[in-house]
Order: C-alpha cells, then structure tokens, then sequence
C-alpha cells in the first residue's frame, strides 16, 4: 500500500456520497430561491401596507411569498441535471466507429457492476474525457479525438476506468445539477462559474485518480496518461456553456492546474 497521502486518500477524501451531494445541490437552489423570495416578499407586503392593507396581512402575504419561492427552488432543483449532450458538439460512438474505446468500455463496465454507458467523442486535439449527463439523467462518457489517437490501449484503459468510477459513484447526476445552477446564476453573475483550480478539486481529482487504479492495478498507465495530457494542454475555453465542464475533465480546462501533486500521489503505488 501507497505511503499516507498529502490529501488523506484513505481517510480525509472521502470517496463521494450521493446523499451529501444532493443536499449541498439542494441547499443551493433553497438559499438563491429564498433569498430572491425574501427581497420579494419584503418589497411586495411593503407595497401592500402603504396602500392600506392591515400590517397582518400583508405580513402574511409576505410570508406566502418566501414559502412559495423555496417551493419553486425544490421545483428547480428537480427539473435540475438533465440532458447536458447538446452543450458539447459531440459525436455518439459506437463498434463501427471506434471499436477499441467501445470494448474498453464495455469491460470496465462490467467489471465494476454498471451498465455500460454511451460513449461520445469530443473532436479536440487535446487529451482529456469526463463523464456527463444524457438523456434519461443517464451518465454517459465523453473522449477527446486526441486522446484515440495518442493514447496506449492500457493508457485509455486507465482514463476511461478512472471516469466510469467517478460515473458509477453516483458523481455524474451532483455535477449535472451543480452545473444547472452555476448556468442559471451565472446570469446573475459570472462569478458564479470557477475560473480558479481550487485544492477541494485538486483532492477529488486525486481520489478519483486512486479509484481508478484499483480498478486497473496499473498505475504508470494513468501516470503516463496525465504526462502526455498535461503536455498538449490548451487554453481554457472562453465559451459559457463549456466553462462550466471546466473543473469536471481528467485535466481540469483552468489556467492554473498544475499535475505535480497528482503525479505525485500516482508515482506512489
């Protein structure tokens, strides 16, 4: 077993909890709804008073307002995460089009214990995949043309396992709706979209680097992967819809990730 890691891979990151994700998702619509209800509700029952209505019932008024606002921020979150496939001009793959990505998937897939999912392609000179959602909340696989071409069988074999992991965990349907509401706010602001690689994203890319090598039991395949990614890398898309991918890619589409620590953590099995 790998030495302690600086990020705790075996006990500080936890592995991801579906449960924990929903409610932070959740939390977020509630706060953001609540708050443009209260703003709301506080000018509308202010308006009420000053034309006469008794101070009962416009504080009444006021109060149904807010209720009705986290109402349609559940609503929201609800309808949050669906089909992200069209944000991304992308190409579903199949045995014709690309048989070794397919047999690949199909094999993690099902020595993992999931379904095997849709398989698309990003026609981009860089290396680099993510899983994302598809239709049906379904999670699906997205790979870059570079990283077909340029990438070893057992290379491949470690950045899809590594994303087929981050997919069965439940991972794919918390981004789909965290990337709903940072594309709703960000209308509001763009701040609400990272531009900067933070160390919370630096340790779940290292937790879901060390997923994956249990899964394949081959570390300098994934190693030698995030080497060759992190030598063709290209500047971070100014696009809005693509931005909000930027964090969630094998290597994160953001102007200062550095690979060293990860390369690091792997060089360590």
């Amino acid at each position: 077993m790998a030495k302690q890691s600086t990020f705790k891979i075996w006990g500080g990151v936890e592995s991801f909890d579906p449960k924990k994700g929903a409610v932070e998702v959740l939390s977020y619509y509630l706060v953001a709804s609540g708050v443009a209800g209260g703003i709301a509700g506080t000018v509308i029952g202010s308006l009420i008073a000053i034309a006469g209505v008794p101070d009962n019932l416009s504080g009444l008024i006021g109060v149904a307002i807010f209720a009705a606002s986290l109402l349609i921020g559940f609503s929201l979150y609800g309808q949050s995460g669906g089909d992200e496939t069209a944000m991304l001009d992308l190409v579903e793959l199949d045995n014709l089009s690309a048989p070794r990505i397919i047999s690949l998937v199909e094999g993690i897939s099902a020595s993992i214990g999931i379904d095997m999912p849709p398989v698309y392609l990003l026609d981009e000179p860089q290396i680099n995949a993510t899983c994302i959602v598809a239709s049906g909340r379904a999670g699906s696989i997205v790979i870059t043309s570079g990283a077909m071409e340029l990438l070893s069988r057992l290379e491949l074999e470690g950045l899809l396992a590594r994303e087929l992991v981050r997919l069965r965990s439940g991972e794919v349907i918390y981004e789909g709706r965290l990337r709903s509401f940072r594309r709703a706010m960000s209308r509001v602001s763009p701040r609400f979209i990272p531009v900067a690689y933070s160390r919370e994203m630096l340790g779940r890319d290292i937790a879901a680097d060390i997923a994956a090598i249990t899964v394949t039991r081959f570390p300098p395949a994934l190693l030698s992967a995030l080497q060759k990614a992190d030598a063709i890398k290209v500047p971070p898309s100014t696009e809005a819809d693509r931005r909000l991918f930027a964090q969630f890619w094998f290597l994160p589409e953001l102007s200062d990730v550095s690979t060293d620590e990860r390369i690091t953590e792997i060089s360590d099995f």
